[in-house]
């Protein structure tokens, strides 16, 4: 502020936006007023642009008001991610989860990084408890575990990967040879 009133008793105007930046209001003029600070600026042009052919533009509220069931948290990530999002999740887990208050960490940072560290633990915990479900050949239980922890991918693996396959007993063994066997 100090130094804005020194440049305006200067004559001085503040050096202009760079030409890649949105267009902003220059400062005209200032004067006090018994009220405070009055200040003038100057507009940048405005271009209006119209809707897309096509599209629908609804002037007035609509006269029912819809309720709007809940919003799933953002929190969790989806099924497929693209690699730059999780480089960028994993450099700000490493970078903001446990951060001390002297970091260059936004507390929006920190709170999502929070969630993204809690959110891969919990993965990780439900993975470790399918695979000892598995390892025990509760192969059912397993992808009932998956499914209870919310995901549905660790599910359909376990299913798909042979995993739960039944076994069959290979030919030549005594099983079949005693299953082929029928007494008359």
């Amino acid at each position: 502020m100090i130094s804005l009133l020194f440049a305006l008793s200067l004559g001085q105007v503040p050096p202009a936006a760079p030409a890649s930046q949105e267009a902003q209001a220059m400062l005209q003029s200032c004067e006090m007023t018994p009220q405070g600070w009055v200040c003038n600026y100057q507009m940048p042009a405005v271009i209006l642009r119209g809707a897309p052919p096509g599209s629908v533009v609804m002037s007035d509220p609509p006269a029912i008001a819809v309720p709007v069931p809940p919003t799933v948290s953002t929190l969790a990530p989806p099924a497929e991610i693209s690699s730059a999002e999780a480089d960028r999740q994993a450099r700000l887990i490493a970078r903001c989860a446990d951060a001390s208050w002297l970091s260059l960490c936004l507390p929006d940072d920190r709170r999502e990084a929070r969630a993204l560290r809690d959110a891969a633990n919990a993965r990780a915990a439900l993975r470790a408890d399918v695979s000892r479900l598995l390892s025990e050949d509760r192969c059912e239980d397993a992808i009932r575990t998956a499914l209870a922890g919310g995901d549905i991918a660790l599910a359909v693996e376990v299913r798909s990967q042979n995993f739960c396959a039944p076994q069959t007993p290979e030919v030549g063994t005594e099983a079949t040879a005693e299953a082929a066997v029928v007494p008359n």
